[in-house]
């Protein structure tokens, strides 16, 4: 007995028609295209790495995973940014740009939540859609920060481009 196969007319008896599954060469794709990796934004050092998490700790102290994940987003999209140095040790360490570089606390281990924070951010995950300021409107202090137009806020930070 033979059936067609309406889309490509094709007669195929019926045993074979229910007995289909796909070869093994098929399943190796689809399980290669699931391992695939996520590229890096840009390519780090380990020591660069370490560098931001430990502004990342020091930053976002007491803020959310997604804060600290914005946090570290800042930097990324600022060695990204023309307007500013194009590396991170270049980035953190631009003169009065961070806090925890002016007072020191950017020589403390970082925490791991931070760690993960900025491993996340250099993999793409960008909560502040490519801001390159944030500050907390309660404690900031620099005058400049009211001519920028913050548009979002994540717990205590205030993010704008």
């Amino acid at each position: 007995m033979a059936t067609l196969l309406a889309l490509t007319f094709i007669f195929m008896p019926i045993k074979e028609v229910f007995a289909y599954e796909p070869t093994e060469n098929i399943k190796k794709v689809n399980k290669q295209e699931k391992n695939i990796a996520k590229k890096e934004v840009i390519n780090l050092s380990d020591n660069d790495l370490m560098l931001l998490s430990k502004l990342v700790a020091g930053e976002a102290r007491g803020e959310s995973y997604e804060g600290q994940v914005a946090v570290a987003a800042v930097v990324i999209n600022r060695v990204l940014d023309p307007r500013f140095p194009d590396t991170i040790e270049e980035v953190i360490y631009q003169k009065n740009a961070f806090s925890v570089v002016l007072d020191g606390s950017i020589k403390m281990a970082p925490t791991d939540s931070a760690r993960k924070a900025a491993q996340e951010a250099l993999y793409g995950t960008d909560p502040t859609n490519k801001a390159v300021y944030f500050w907390n409107p309660e404690i900031a202090t620099c005058k400049w920060i009211n001519r920028l137009n913050p548009y979002m806020r994540i717990g205590n930070h205030v993010f704008a481009k």
